[in-house]
Order: structure tokens, then C-alpha cells, then sequence
């Protein structure tokens, strides 16, 4: 019985048979690698429907002003409403600016311009499974914006919503899990979510940081039950 040719050595035959004129043996390319590419696993198929990416801008303003070293006022990520979430996406938010980033759910996974993602209960920061952006995050226990002067020297993280395995994890309320953490408490008789108290503090590559304070879920003043209309607070920090 002949010998049985295996698939590699197939290859390697072929291969060996297209060297050019000085019997040079000829590979075939590599793909072309994209250096500016998200890597891990994509957030399109880990997210379940609430959260996964939009390919369309947040209608949600985020209406600030600021008095002093703060800036304060409202961020609109009601992604029109519960029901509606899944086809809204999460609005932008650049802290230094003090305003928000018109960008889409798809872009924003490769855009550093952007700090953080809100959209109904949900809260992310830019970096680890979120984006590129190389942002990690600090929970301070601190009741005030006033009582955090600087930054911790450590205890930061990154999002992290995916196992190795590309399985998706989420907080208990169903949030993609987030350096935040479990940043709230719910009332299941009243169905009313108040944020803890708690001070995030920003770090970004380049060492700069901000700290951001979540005043209340329901900011809308003319709609006093309307979630995820933040009242929230925020301000700029010693570099690391």
C-alpha cells in the first residue's frame, strides 16, 4: 500500500514546488496586522440586547456647567426608557472637556476621546473590555465630591464583562460588570435605585485623573421618577 500524503505535508510539497529561479522557498503572506484594531472579544456577541452596540449617537444631552474647580449638572441616559434600551445607545462622556462625545456605540470601541458610558443603569469606563482608551477606575468610599483631594494610589481597574472564554459577565442587576462595581442600591418594594456613597476617581494613561460622583438617578426635575436622568458631579485631580 502507497504511503498516505498528510495535509501538512501536502502543503509543504506545494509549497517547496513555488520557490522562484534560485530555488528560494516561497511563504505565503501574513495577514496585514491593524495596529489600532480592538483586541478580545467583541462586545457585539458577548453583550446581551440591552447593551450591546448601537451604530447610532446617543440623543441624551449632558447639560453641565461649572462653578469653581466643579463641574455639575445632568446627564441624560434614559436610551428612551426600559423598553427601549435595546435599540438606544450609551451616551459619551469626556470629563476634562466637560461634555459629552458625539460618537456611536461602534466607534467608541476604538476611541480614546471618551471617559466614560452611561446608558439606563449601566456604567463603563474607557478601557479593558469597554475600549482603547486606557482608563481605569477607583471606588472611594466618601459621601462628598469635597472629601476626595486626590487619587488613590492604587485599587484601580478596568471593565472586565468577558471570561477568557469569551462568556459574558454581568452584575447582579444584569449591568455588564464594570470597575464600578455594584455602584447602587434597589429597593425591590419601591422599585427606586439610589446611588451609594460613593466618589469614582478617574485615572487615565497619561496620569491625569478625575474624580465623578453620582448625586442621584432621578435629576429630572420636571419628572421626579424618570431613571437614568443623572444628577452628577465631577472635577479634576492631582496627576499620579
Amino acid at each position: 500500500m502507497a504511503p498516505r500524503i498528510t495535509r501538512l505535508a501536502l502543503f509543504g510539497i506545494l509549497v517547496a514546488g513555488c520557490g522562484g529561479d534560485d530555488g528560494e522557498t516561497v511563504t505565503p503572506d501574513a495577514p496585514p496586522v491593524q495596529e489600532d484594531a480592538p483586541t478580545g472579544c467583541d462586545p457585539a456577541t458577548v453583550l446581551p440586547s440591552n447593551y450591546r452596540p448601537i451604530a447610532m449617537t446617543s440623543a441624551g444631552a449632558v447639560s453641565v456647567s461649572s462653578a469653581s474647580d466643579v463641574t455639575s449638572g445632568t446627564i441624560d441616559a434614559t436610551a428612551g426608557g426600559l423598553a427601549n434600551a435595546p435599540d438606544n445607545p450609551y451616551v459619551y462622556v469626556d470629563l476634562v472637556a466637560g461634555a459629552k462625545v458625539a460618537i456611536s456605540d461602534l466607534d467608541a470601541r476604538s476611541s480614546t476621546g471618551w471617559d466614560l458610558a452611561l446608558k439606563r443603569a449601566s456604567l463603563r469606563v474607557n478601557g479593558g473590555d469597554s475600549g482603547m482608551g486606557k482608563r481605569t477606575l477607583a471606588v472611594v468610599q466618601a459621601a462628598t465630591l469635597a472629601e476626595v483631594t486626590a487619587g488613590p494610589a492604587s485599587g484601580y481597574t478596568s471593565d472586565d464583562f468577558t471570561t477568557d472564554d469569551c462568556m459574558f459577565v454581568a452584575h447582579p442587576a444584569g449591568e455588564p460588570m464594570s470597575a464600578f462595581g455594584p455602584w447602587y442600591d434597589y429597593d425591590d418594594q419601591t422599585h427606586v435605585v439610589t446611588p451609594k456613597a460613593e466618589v469614582y476617581v478617574v485615572e487615565r494613561d497619561d496620569g491625569t485623573r478625575s474624580a465623578f460622583r453620582i448625586e442621584t438617578y432621578y435629576g429630572d426635575t420636571g419628572n421626579p421618577m424618570r431613571g437614568a436622568y443623572y444628577q452628577v458631579e465631577w472635577k479634576q485631580l492631582p496627576a499620579r
